[in-house]
């Protein structure tokens, strides 16, 4: 890791640069805010620890022309004390963290070590983006055997039928088009059509189109989602709920490799990889007669299971870092890390809507956040069904003493580190801060 550190004191300089030393880190050094805005520029380092005070242009407004430069840079401010306001504000205009003088090595080496671990979340984020066409987002056998499925149907040269089976939420579409992604034929049309979402009686001129004046409201000829895809990928969600009278003339067409639109005479060629997808079991379907039997053998000649989030929760924190990094970009937030008590509880959690229910939480907690870090406050209530009542006691009661003494205890045991503390307590370093001084807790000389 690469950090910089802006400061006009030698003796800031040379401590922090020994420390970082000692755990690998590169250390570049410059005493003016126009001189470290130069290294900035020349060797783009993962991380910036800025003081307030500089001669020259001071700390807020380096800060202001390094967020001009280079949006995405990860600084840490240090400050005096008396100047805890101006560091405030530095925050809010997108400064990861704050420290101040004098401040404990050990304090500040925590911190950086977290500040690491997201700087490589990140960048293994920006991979994902870049590739993010061919490439599911997990690292567990579960995903990893989707993926071998998946790549295997890549090179394959002729059209087949796959069914995806998995709950809500766990990326069915997402599958579709990656396996769209992956057919090595050029430029191919993906067509998506979800049976649930469109009425049945129009289920069949949406898949098959139309010849002009075939009924009182075709004005003109329309082609259906089947000749679109063609030489494609035809994605149809939620089969199960595909028309009885429709699943007999979809057979048909993936049998004969033929139809004809609604209305017309002419036979018209097809040929394209059918992937279709269910959250219900076709197997029960076809036994009450909701689903035909001939199209399910047909449509199950590659079958995918794909797993729900409870039963891959080593993809959890993986997910989560994909989803903050997403939602910095589109609510223009500077969210970093996410604290140990509130990764604990996302990862604990069941995740009934899966996939698409982490992704809306995710959503909804960076749209209120203020600070760099999510914790265990920024929860939704679904996420605590249970919790034990110390936990309970310490994050959530409502008695300022029992709250003090919660604090004081923590500071007591982690020897006043504040980001340890915040982590066991799983709330913000600057949340913590507050309460500190909310409670007047003070350390006992």
């Amino acid at each position: 890791m690469k950090i910089l550190v802006i400061d006009d004191e030698r003796s800031i300089r040379l401590s922090l640069k020994i420390a970082f030393e000692k755990v690998g880190a590169r250390i570049l050094t410059a005493e003016t805010g126009e001189e470290g805005l130069e290294i900035l520029m020349r060797e783009s380092p993962d991380l910036i620890i800025l003081d307030i005070k500089l001669p020259g242009i001071d700390g807020i407004e380096t800060l202001k022309r390094i967020k001009r430069l280079k949006p995405s840079s990860i600084v840490i401010m240090i400050t005096y004390l008396s100047e805890v306001k101006l560091a405030v504000e530095s925050m809010k205009m997108g400064a990861y963290d704050y420290f101040t003088k004098p401040f404990s090595i050990r304090e500040i080496s925590d911190s950086i070590e977290k500040t690491a671990e997201y700087i490589k979340a990140k960048k293994q984020m920006e991979e994902i983006q870049q590739h993010k066409d061919t490439v599911l987002i997990g690292n567990s056998e579960a995903i990893k055997k989707v993926m071998e499925i998946v790549m295997e149907i890549g090179k394959a040269r002729h059209h087949t039928c796959i069914l995806l089976n998995g709950e809500s939420g766990t990326g069915k579409e997402v599958i579709a088009r990656l396996i769209h992604s992956v057919k090595d034929r050029g430029v191919q049309s993906f067509m998506a059509i979800n049976c649930a979402a469109i009425p049945r009686n129009l289920q069949e001129s949406e898949l098959f189109g139309y010849e002009k004046g075939s009924f009182s409201d075709a004005k003109s000829m329309k082609q259906g989602l089947i000749e679109r895809a063609n030489g494609g990928v035809l994605f149809l969600d939620e089969i199960a709920d595909m028309d009885m009278e429709l699943q007999a003339k979809m057979l048909r067409v993936l049998q004969e490799k033929r139809f004809r639109r609604i209305g017309g005479l002419k036979e018209i060629e097809f040929s394209a990889t059918i992937v279709a997808a269910t959250n219900k079991n076709l197997q029960k379907e076809i036994e009450v007669g909701n689903f035909r039997q001939d199209l399910f053998y047909r449509l199950n000649i590659i079958p995918i299971d794909i797993p729900p989030l409870r039963e891959r929760r080593t993809d959890i924190t993986l997910l989560i870092n994909f989803f903050i990094n997403e939602y910095n970009e589109k609510l223009d937030k500077n969210v970093f890390t996410v604290s140990k008590g509130a990764m604990k509880k996302l990862q604990e959690y069941d995740w009934p809507g899966n996939v698409r229910e982490l992704k809306n939480i995710i959503e909804r907690i960076m749209f209120f956040k203020r600070d760099s870090e999510i914790s265990l406050e920024d929860l939704p209530k679904e996420i605590f069904f249970t919790l034990p009542d110390e936990e309970e006691h310490t994050a959530h009661s409502s008695l300022e003493a029992a709250e003090a003494e919660t604090i004081y205890r923590a500071l007591v045991k982690n020897r006043w580190n504040i980001t340890k503390t915040a982590d066991e307590l799983g709330i913000a370093r600057l949340t913590l801060r507050r309460k500190i001084e909310r409670h007047r807790i003070k350390k006992l000389q």
